[in-house]
């Protein structure tokens, strides 16, 4: 036989077998899953049970060398999704006030922010304040403009911030009659 005619065969017989086998049929069954749907989560933080505008939390006034106080707020995450709990102390404003005394350093804008100290705490177990509570110590005036990282606030979570400050005793006559103003952020950011 010629090679020629076998190779014909062959090709004849391989696309036979193709487009019968294209016709040959195997049961089959569909399914459908419909409706498919994904819904984004929320974070929602509260504090003490409100949204902005938030309260003052310090008025302080006739604050002498030696004077210290506490305030402590509720953050609640009333979202879906975990979140960061963050504080940021902005917006810091020193001015120099009324002083009846001379004043070693008389520059503008004030003192009261470079002495007057901060201690912030997060309760992250939700346990009370306990040593290693203790997020930072810093001056008003260090802590402008600072993110501060305070902890994990789980859904549906209530964590307690406390902010304790202290006028140091050594503190002389360069803060006398100064003020300071700054404001306290809020932040939950997802984990």
């Amino acid at each position: 036989m010629n090679k020629k005619i076998l190779v014909s065969l062959i090709i004849i017989g391989v696309l036979g077998l193709a487009i019968g086998w294209g016709t040959y049929a195997y049961f089959s069954d569909t399914e459908t899953s419909e409706g498919n749907t994904f819904t984004a989560g929320t974070l929602d933080l509260k504090v003490d049970g409100a949204d902005n505008p938030l309260p003052v939390y310090f008025s302080e006034s006739d604050v002498k060398p030696g004077d210290s106080g506490s305030k402590t707020i509720t953050l609640k995450n009333d979202g879906t999704i975990g979140g960061t709990a963050k504080i940021h102390i902005k917006n810091v404003d020193n001015s120099e006030g009324t002083n009846p005394e001379s004043e070693t350093d008389k520059d503008e804008p004030g003192d009261l922010g470079k002495h007057l100290v901060l201690k912030i705490w997060y309760d992250a177990e939700g346990d009370g304040f306990e040593d290693d509570d203790l997020i930072v110590t810093d001056e008003v005036d260090d802590l402008n403009s600072v993110l501060t990282t305070l902890g994990q606030l789980g859904a549906g979570q209530t964590r307690n911030v406390k902010i304790d400050w202290e006028l140091p005793s050594d503190v002389g006559n360069d803060i006398m009659g100064d003020i300071v103003k700054f404001d306290i952020e809020f932040i939950l950011e997802q984990a």
